[in-house]
């Protein structure tokens, strides 16, 4: 490829944070609430004006993760803030009727079933209520361009937006980019699957469909401003890749009329139908992972394994060995803090799909609770290390818990 040599140039600091939060998506919302909520100056940046990322920016219109359905141990084991948004819904109407089967649980008395459609206008204000309460900073419309190195430490981030480039400083950047950007900018060790191997999970195009009458035996996400469905999938070869994801998103988008059609033709109720909206962003469900102090195995995950530094839990099923609807056979696996730290790097956490992990973990703590969750633990995290001027590695894990558990996080340390 040719190359072209950028000159160097003075650029702008914009200011100092305690913590930098890079991505507003739902782990990023959930780490800039909880950093903010401990004390630390906390500021994240988002691409869009919302929160919510895959949930609003790619219409996955479903919030699932909340409990194991395995009865007689059917447990609720995502609680904290993820439990805060679903109630705040709640409250607003925003809920509508899951895709999944499932045992309903009755939110009025505290506790909540395994998933809920969601209404994403609804979710938008909420988690914007809810970072503005927490005194988030946010800079919205600003892209991550590199991370700022002092040996072996993140010490900040350059950014770029339309006031241009600037340079922000902070003790620690959490990572909630989704893709590991951070990560890979300051030279982390990460890993992808590759496609010869047949495991990532395909990206789909989500799309909502208004019209439908109530009677409609069409599935997908029901909430009251309209059914939100799969649409179109496509197998991204590398979803880090701009020219490959425009093909994809080329492609599918030009599918989704013809997409639609058949649903109109397949399922009643749908004589009224239309296509009301199509999400700015195809969903894109895996690439990069970090390498971290500790990496989740399949054992793990399958065995239900506990750690002593957990700050998470999982107990969504495992697509490539329980199947789409097949439930844990325990309680849930715990995700340890090792997997958010980087092998090499100080200064910066991992925070939301791309944690240290192989594929088999990944594909049950993808779900958006425990991603919430984990985006929970990784901000608390970083408030600590920056107020106490330590390491991020050399967090005092029971002192996070503690900390988790006041903020609501079931952690099953009794």
């Amino acid at each position: 490829m040719e190359t072209y040599i950028e000159l160097g140039r003075a650029i702008p600091v914009m200011g100092t944070f305690d913590v930098v939060v890079i991505g507003g998506g739902c782990a990023g919302f959930a780490a800039a609430v909880a950093s903010a909520r401990c004390g630390a100056q906390t500021l994240v940046i988002e691409r869009f004006p919302y929160f919510g990322g895959t949930a609003t920016a790619s219409l996955m219109a479903n919030i699932n993760g909340f409990r194991n359905q395995v009865e007689p141990d059917s447990i609720q084991t995502v609680k904290g803030i993820p439990a805060e948004v679903i109630r705040d819904l709640h409250e607003l109407g925003g809920l509508g009727k899951s895709p999944y089967p499932q045992k309903e649980y009755p939110i009025e008395k505290g506790t909540l079933s395994y998933s809920y459609a969601i209404d994403t206008e609804a979710f938008k204000y909420v988690t914007l209520r809810k970072a503005v309460e927490a005194g988030v900073r946010m800079l919205f419309h600003t892209f991550f361009v590199d991370a700022i190195k002092e040996g072996n430490s993140v010490r900040g981030v350059i950014v770029e937006n339309k006031s241009g480039r600037q340079a922000i400083f902070t003790r620690v950047v959490v990572d909630a980019s989704g893709d590991a950007d951070v990560a890979a900018r300051a030279g982390a060790q990460i890993w992808q699957t590759k496609q010869s191997e047949n495991r990532r999970l395909t990206d789909q195009l989500m799309y909502r469909i208004g019209g439908v009458s109530e009677t409609s035996d069409i599935g997908g996400c029901k909430a009251r401003n309209g059914v939100t469905v799969w649409g179109p999938g496509s197998f991204l070869q590398d979803g880090t890749d701009a020219e490959a994801v425009t093909r994809s998103e080329i492609s599918a988008r030009l599918a989704v009329w013809e997409h639609f059609q058949t649903l109109k033709a397949r399922h009643s109720g749908m004589e009224a139908a239309y296509i009301a909206e199509t999400p700015p962003l195809i969903g894109i469900r895996q690439t990069r992972f970090l390498r971290g102090l500790y990496s989740l195995t399949a054992d793990d995950a399958i065995s239900g394994r506990r750690f002593d530094d957990v700050v998470a839990i999982s107990s969504c099923p495992i697509i490539s060995y329980y199947g789409y609807r097949r439930f844990l056979e325990h309680e849930g696996f715990d995700i340890p803090f090792r997997c958010l730290v980087p092998c090499e790097l100080d200064g910066l956490l991992v925070a939301g799909r791309c944690i240290s992990s192989e594929q088999e973990p990944y594909e049950s703590f993808r779900a958006m609770a425990p991603i919430m969750a984990i985006g929970q633990a990784a901000g608390a995290a970083a408030a600590l290390a920056s107020k106490s001027s330590r390491r991020v590695r050399d967090v005092e894990i029971t002192e996070l818990q503690s900390l988790l558990v006041e903020q609501g996080a079931e952690l099953r340390l009794a």
